[in-house]
């Protein structure tokens, strides 16, 4: 018996788990939020894009409403009242990145 052999067949016996073929572990892919703070005393559209394209948003946000979206690192551009702003999500190694805008 190798000495690689003996170390895992221990390991083994004293219930430990382990992958023979790859010690990492798959991560899931970093979401962060972009958040919409509706404070324009009426309801408001609001819509989010990336690269041209419209991914998510709402004819008529409530006055008062604070809502989020999950979204890839990556540049987006929100439209609010307030007009467009373009902002970056980005991948911090595991952590979520969020970035809140204001509709007015």
């Amino acid at each position: 018996m190798t000495t690689a052999r003996r170390v895992l067949t221990v390991l083994a016996t004293a219930g430990l788990a382990i992958s023979v073929f790859g010690a990492g572990s798959a991560a899931a892919a970093t979401k962060g939020k972009i958040y919409i703070s509706n404070n324009c005393g009426k309801a408001v559209a609001t819509t989010i894009h990336r690269g041209g394209l419209m991914i998510a948003g709402t004819g008529a946000a409530p006055n008062g409403s604070y809502f989020g979206y999950p979204v890839d690192p990556g540049t987006y551009q929100v439209r609010v009242p307030a007009g467009n702003k373009d902002v970056k999500i980005l991948d911090l190694g595991g952590k979520a990145h969020s970035v809140i805008v204001r509709a007015c």
